[in-house]
């Protein structure tokens, strides 16, 4: 029984590493075109952006917090960098300032009403993120808006072909933010703060930690990664899409609670949040060379996510 017992916790500790390597050989064996070097090499920068968010979205949910907010705070600033360059001719650098401190902005509204106004944080990220959806289609005409002009060229490379060593920089810049935050969550004392804030409110504010603050800075980051990632999308297709991001919270949360993540908050961790990520390129990946439908792909994603967090409920008793 003591055998079994370990055996079971061993599979449940280690999930994301079973569930990721028994994918990869299924589809590698079932799926033509899935294991060439083209196409494994496209995984990391089809779910960089996705990686992105998710990173922020871990310091959230390790709160006790949800944001569904993320998606939309990409398209808005995806919409308002593009218009800062088409329509007011801004220095690239300075629009990217402009445009990161806009996501920041978004984040602080929403994390201050959680701490100072009590408002649940599902309620206050929906809230946010009809805000930020109307908001950028309400400031593009509803309707892209380009960007023209050579200046944006190297920016639009860097995001789509530029590389080192045959690693293109995307992948390179979202392995730099994941190691970054991660090494933030384990090794500082903002990471324990996050990390206690979340496992056990109460204690924490006795212990003199000024939890609101946390909570407010967890908000802040996540959404102003989800702000780098809209200008990212602005530089790959030279244009603010008041429709980028649709349902990308489903995947950022979807990362976090596949790797390891509680969403009753205290537990978390950003490297796993990645091979959650990867997890879930490898099935989109492997799914859509099996032909199925956008559709079909989103309800496997729902009982994933449902699946990860009947596993996190049974580890907690």
């Amino acid at each position: 029984m003591k055998e079994r017992n370990k055996a079971l916790q061993f599979v449940i500790n280690n999930g994301v590493y079973i569930v990721l390597v028994l994918m990869f050989i299924y589809f590698s064996v079932s799926c033509e075109g899935f294991f060439t070097a083209q196409n494994l090499a496209n995984i990391p920068m089809q779910i960089a952006f996705v990686v992105i968010i998710a990173t922020g979205m871990t310091l959230v949910i390790i709160t006790g917090g949800i944001d569904i907010s993320v998606g939309c705070i990409v398209a808005l600033n995806a919409v308002i960098f593009s218009l800062l360059l088409e329509n007011y001719h801004m220095a690239i650098p300075l629009a990217i300032v402009l445009s990161l401190l806009l996501g920041s902005v978004t984040g602080l509204i929403s994390g201050y009403s959680i701490v100072k106004f009590n408002v649940p944080p599902f309620i206050a990220t929906l809230a946010m993120m009809t805000i930020a959806r109307g908001a950028a289609r309400y400031i593009s005409g509803n309707t892209k808006i380009f960007i023209n002009g050579t200046a944006i060229e190297k920016y639009t490379h860097f995001v789509t072909g530029g590389n080192i060593g045959g690693i293109p920089y995307l992948v390179i810049f979202m392995l730099i933010v994941v190691v970054i935050f991660g090494v933030i969550l384990k090794k500082t004392r903002f990471g324990r703060y996050v990390l206690a804030d979340g496992g056990n409110e109460e204690a924490t504010k006795l212990s003199g930690i000024d939890v609101g603050k946390v909570k407010i800075l967890v908000y802040v980051i996540n959404a102003s990664l989800a702000g780098l990632v809209g200008i990212l999308m602005a530089f790959k297709f030279t244009n603010g899409n008041p429709e980028f991001g649709v349902m990308w919270e489903l995947d950022a949360i979807a990362a976090v609670v596949v790797g390891g993540a509680s969403l009753l908050g205290g537990k978390g961790d950003i490297f796993k949040t990645f091979l959650g990520a990867l997890l879930i390129g490898v099935l989109d990946n492997g799914l859509l060379i099996k032909g199925l439908s956008s559709e079909m792909i989103y309800m496997i994603k729902g009982v994933i996510i449902l699946g990860a967090v009947i596993v996190d409920q049974i580890k907690g008793h």
